[in-house]
């Protein structure tokens, strides 16, 4: 072998093509054997995973608490679900006729209203119960009191003029 002289431009060219093959042997991927992608990757095992798939109830239950609706979504829960809640027989004599939240906001009164007044004291005896029964279905905390109205008295007094009666009486229930 010779040795040869090279002009400064002959080696100018072939330092640059020097350069550019050292660039590229390090931007080339290397490629890996097909089998070992399957050893390397971290496998999960039968546990929840971040892939698993998630079901809708559960997007819609993060939705509704990052948002802060919980409290106005178990408010309608507590009256779509009146019946079941309390049993049919005691939610066809007594309604629920408002919720109103406390300043804080986290919690509220219920209003009830009964159709007779011996199903309004039928319902106070089961305050208890109910509530207990409430604060499962809608969360502890929920419910800060339970109002129990009687049904409403009906007027006795009709046109411009009355007399004084005998005072209201207990004959609507």
């Amino acid at each position: 072998m010779t040795n040869t002289v090279l002009d400064k431009p002959q080696q100018e060219f072939l330092r640059s093509l020097l350069s550019r093959a050292r660039v590229r042997t390090t931007t080339v991927p290397n490629r890996k054997n097909r089998n070992s992608n399957f050893y390397d990757e971290q496998r999960s095992g039968s546990g929840p995973d971040e892939r698993d798939p998630a079901t809708l109830s559960g997007l819609i239950d993060r939705l509704i608490i990052s948002k802060g609706w919980d409290l106005q979504v178990a408010t309608g829960r507590l009256h779509g679900q009146w019946g079941l809640i309390v049993g049919h027989d005691v939610a066809s004599h007594v309604k629920i006729e408002s919720f109103n939240l406390d300043p804080s906001g986290q919690s509220g009164t219920l209003v009830l209203r009964a159709e007779s007044s011996a199903w309004a004291t039928q319902i106070r005896l089961l305050l208890p119960t109910i509530s207990q029964r409430l604060g499962e279905e809608i969360g502890q905390g929920r419910i800060s009191e339970i109002k129990v109205l009687g049904p409403t008295a009906p007027s006795w007094k009709h046109g411009q003029r009355s007399v004084p009666g005998r005072g209201p009486r207990d004959t609507y229930g």
